[in-house]
């Protein structure tokens, strides 16, 4: 029996371990900062553009987005499009 609840703890230590270190957002707070810089929306809209924005692109998606480091033009209108209609969205539903 406390074979079994070894190898429960070692499997729940280990989902935590991946769940901490991959499969949580390194940009989330800092596009929320971002856009909190700007001056121009409240810390809910900040923080429901950040939800929609990482729905839509990944981490490192996210991260040349914050770094103006997309160069295809097609990509950049899409983005563009996006913070358009999720900065709509989340003004309407604050």
């Amino acid at each position: 029996m406390s074979k079994i609840l070894v190898w429960i703890a070692v499997v729940m230590l280990a989902i935590y371990m991946v769940k901490s270190q991959y499969l949580t957002s390194k940009t989330y707070q800092p596009f929320i900062d971002g856009c909190m810089a700007s001056g121009s929306a409240s810390a809910q809209q900040c923080e429901c553009l950040s939800k929609y924005m990482h729905k839509r692109y990944s981490d490192i998606e996210m991260q040349s987005i914050m770094d103006n480091a997309i160069s295809d033009t097609l990509m950049q209108k899409q983005v563009a499009r996006d913070v358009r209609l999720g900065s709509a969205s989340c003004a309407a539903e604050f």
